[in-house]
């Protein structure tokens, strides 16, 4: 079984980037993946525009034909009592079964007030939160996941791209090695890193993802090619995700 746990979906005005449904579902059966969780491309900045494609996410997963769970992604700057409500809207009516924060399209440091309010607000609706780390300078340093992850220790925290960009993979390795509420998802991170990573915290913190349909195959090869034994396999293309996410 394959699941990618970073799917995106909407029109995204921080990095002009667009995808809609039907090319997620065309690429995963291209690749047979068999499911995926799929987040907002990041909205304009209003709660409407957030509601609007989390109800389109909802919607995805409602099909037949592969299967989907949603993250939540909320604007760590509205007011708190709008963050509140559509994140646990989201969790709770929708069904999904993760958050999302994103330092680099949120303007947001996981470890400031708001974004500590955030991972607050997830953590008492007993879902993981998703970190982008890498890219975005010093707001998406993995060292700010750490400070997050220890101030809330109950709270799962899967870092993003695991550092890949922002010269800070190790970081991202040593933090999930001494931190049981921290996993890597280590898309766009380079097959010698993966090695690395497979090495210092063993498969059952990592798990696959695209971040984007195009990059499918290639995360694919990677893990294949990393990973000789199939049940190691097995765990990061879909295991790991299963017990993180508590997907059914």
């Amino acid at each position: 079984m394959i699941i990618d746990v970073h799917g995106h979906l909407g029109y995204d005005v921080v990095f002009d980037l667009d995808q809609d449904e039907q090319t997620l579902v065309d690429s995963y059966r291209k690749w047979n993946v068999d499911g995926a969780i799929v987040q907002p491309f990041i909205p304009r900045p209003y709660v409407e525009d957030y509601m609007a494609i989390h109800d389109r996410i909802y919607q995805l997963t409602k099909r037949t034909d592969r299967k989907f769970w949603g993250m939540a992604s909320m604007n760590p700057h509205f007011r708190p009592e709008e963050y509140a409500k559509e994140t646990e809207r989201c969790i709770k009516q929708l069904g999904f079964v993760a958050a999302k924060l994103t330092p680099i399209g949120h303007a947001v440091n996981p470890a400031s007030r708001d974004g500590m309010a955030c991972c607050d607000v997830v953590r008492q609706l007993g879902v993981p939160m998703m970190i982008h780390t890498g890219n975005g300078g010093s707001f998406a340093d993995p060292i700010q996941v750490a400070k997050c992850a220890e101030a809330f220790p109950d709270l799962v925290i899967v870092m993003a791209h695991a550092g890949s960009g922002g010269g800070s993979i190790p970081t991202a390795t040593y933090i999930a090695k001494t931190h049981d509420n921290v996993f890597l998802e280590p898309s766009w991170v380079d097959i010698a890193s993966i090695g690395a990573m497979i090495s210092e915290v063993g498969c059952s913190k990592l798990m696959f993802s695209s971040d984007v349909v195009e990059n499918i195959p290639v995360e694919l090869a990677k893990y294949k090619e990393a990973i000789s034994n199939p049940a190691n396999l097995e765990r990061v293309l879909s295991g790991t995700a299963m017990e993180v996410f508590h997907l059914n």
